[in-house]
């Protein structure tokens, strides 16, 4: 690193801090503006704040690393299931989440079921949430952090992670969600553009395109660069549990996967939560991938069989960058990894004080003073994410599965049964998520799942979740039809919901019935243009020119498709309205 490129990092550093600064004043007027931005965010936000959460430091480790290992297919171990999941998002779970008026997800058990077990159990859902899943996976990402920039710093693990910690610490406390959100759209700009700039300096280091290909076919064979599953790892049993994660994982109950349902719950109608959900869904799963693959086909070249696919992108920036590239580099990870673990402070923290302590510890106080607390448990949740960070997170391809595919495999039947069958109970509820975390990591790592086909353990997993929860709902009472009834006012979802349907007036039902048939239907025209799209990608780099053909030509059809049935339904004119 020369001056030039620490010149480069700080600058980046003061104006994702300011940004920060600018939007204090705005989250310190209460919880629900510090949490949720005062309902106030609009599509493009929500878009480009959702790519930049998922665009952490782990993303360009992650996917070149992908590739590195496994050709072009290396990706479809996320690319497939999010295909599925990240459209039906949009659609559905979007709206769902923001027709709720919630502040977390964790408020959803107490609207969702009745009585003095679920005032119970949204307690300890937020102590779990929060130092649970919040808490791992800011550790996951700082521990591809360390990946990433340690070979080109030099520095210690430690190092790294305390640099890079405190100042995203230092203007999510400030801004809260807003500040997170707003700094995000920077983040990510900074982070796209540096990578794409270093693209064509790595190509030509190399030996430019033909070389790639040439080396790629007599190194590693044809098998390099086939472009869709089936095939390699991929076989049919994993095809279905992907499939199967894609189809559930859209309403987790981390939700929407996680943090994402805050920023639905943040939007300035349930209109603008679906756009920019797909707006996100474009982007995440094409537009920032790009790069990366590039870079990939690059560093196997170069490296041949040799190379660590854990430390390939911070390997390559280390050999073929130059001063100042080199800074933009490092400030694209800072941006990365900060962009999303902002935004998964926020998301932990607002649990613990939204749902425990203002709901039940610390009662009737001002909204200045939950404000600081929520700023302090933003910092305590760090604190500990960075120290299991430093200590467990080792082997990323392990933590790769485990935190994209295994980690939620127990609990997912709760993705649909919760918003689409009136029977599940808080009991059914609660035996999932007390499990679902404990029992993946034991599986995973405990008895080794990690080195045995992916598709076991997720099965394994998947299996017993709805066993466990049809078994423990059937066994107790349904909830009263009372709550059941208020929930499906609010939140409106499809399904098997009998004893409140039956309520229904004749043109209510059918109303919900003509809701259900459109959403289904633009369901699956999302899913297909999104694997469409992703197909053309994986083609073109493969260089297979009919194959590229054929899947551009059905993602063009499906989005028109897609884009003029959301325009018959008023989607797009709705953004034009406020509030509320």
């Amino acid at each position: 690193m020369h001056i030039i490129d620490w010149v480069i990092v700080v600058l980046y550093s003061l104006i994702a801090i300011a940004i920060g600064i600018y939007f204090t004043r705005r989250a310190g007027k209460g919880v629900e503006s510090y949490f949720v931005g005062g309902r106030s965010l609009p599509w493009w936000v929500i878009g480009f704040s959702s790519v930049a959460s998922y665009s952490s430091a782990g993303t360009a480790s992650a996917i070149t690393m992908l590739v590195f290992t496994g050709g072009l297919l290396g990706n479809w171990w996320w690319w497939l299931p999010w295909a599925i999941w990240m459209p039906l998002v949009a659609v559905l779970w979007s709206k769902f989440w923001r027709r709720l008026k919630i502040v977390s997800t964790a408020e959803f058990i107490e609207v969702r079921y009745g009585g003095r077990a679920a005032s119970i159990f949204r307690s300890v859902a937020a102590v779990y949430f929060s130092f649970g899943w919040a808490v791992v996976l800011m550790a996951y990402i700082t521990g591809w952090l360390t990946k990433s920039i340690g070979p080109i710093l030099g520095w210690t693990n430690l190092h790294v992670i305390l640099f890079a910690a405190s100042l995203a610490l230092l203007y999510t406390m400030l801004g809260g969600l807003l500040g997170a959100a707003y700094s995000e759209i920077f983040q990510f700009a900074v982070f796209l553009v540096a990578n794409v700039i270093f693209v064509p300096v790595v190509i030509k280091s190399v030996g430019g395109l033909d070389h790639i290909y040439t080396t790629i076919g007599h190194t590693f064979g044809p098998t390099f660069l086939k472009a869709t599953p089936p095939g390699g790892e991929f076989g049919i049993l994993t095809i279905v549990a992907l499939v199967l994660q894609g189809l559930f994982f859209a309403a987790s109950p981390t939700a929407g996967e996680g943090f994402t349902a805050q920023k639905f719950m943040a939007a300035k109608n349930e209109f603008h939560a679906q756009v920019g959900q797909m707006f996100n869904t474009v982007f995440s799963l094409i537009i920032r991938v790009v790069p990366f693959i590039f870079l990939g086909l690059a560093g196997a070249v170069y490296y041949g069989r040799r190379g660590n696919g854990e430390m390939l992108w911070g390997d390559l920036v280390a050999r073929f960058s130059f001063p100042g590239l080199t800074g933009l580099l490092v400030a694209a990870e800072l941006a990365a990894y900060q962009g999303t673990v902002s935004t998964e402070m926020n998301w932990g923290a607002s649990f613990l004080i939204n749902d425990l302590y203002k709901r039940v510890l610390v009662k009737g106080r001002s909204e200045t003073h939950y404000v600081l607390v929520s700023r302090l448990a933003t910092f305590v949740l760090l604190a500990l994410a960075l120290l299991l960070a430093y200590f467990e997170v080792k082997g990323m391809m392990s933590w790769f599965l485990f935190i994209n595919n295994v980690m939620i495999a127990f609990i997912l039947p709760l993705a649909w049964l919760r918003f689409m069958w009136w029977r599940l109970n808080i009991w059914g509820e609660i035996a999932a998520l007390a499990g679902g975390l404990p029992l993946g990591y034991f599986v995973w790592f405990t008895l080794d799942f990690a080195h045995r086909p992916f598709w076991e353990g997720f099965m394994l997993l998947f299996g017993a979740g709805w066993v466990v929860i049809l078994l423990v709902t059937l066994l107790t009472p349904p909830e009263k039809t009372e709550v059941l009834a208020e929930f499906y006012r609010r939140c409106k979802p499809p399904g098997f919901w009998g004893p409140v349907i039956d309520a229904l007036s004749p043109e209510e039902r059918a109303e919900a019935h003509r809701e259900t048939r459109l959403d289904a239907w633009n369901c699956l025209v999302g899913v297909i243009f999104c694997l469409s799209a992703i197909a053309c990608t994986t083609n073109v780099y493969g260089r297979h020119t009919a194959g590229a053909l054929i899947n551009g030509g059905i993602a063009l059809v499906a989005f028109y498709i897609f884009a003029r049935s959301w325009s018959d339904r008023g989607i797009f004119r709705a953004l034009r309205s406020g509030h509320d």
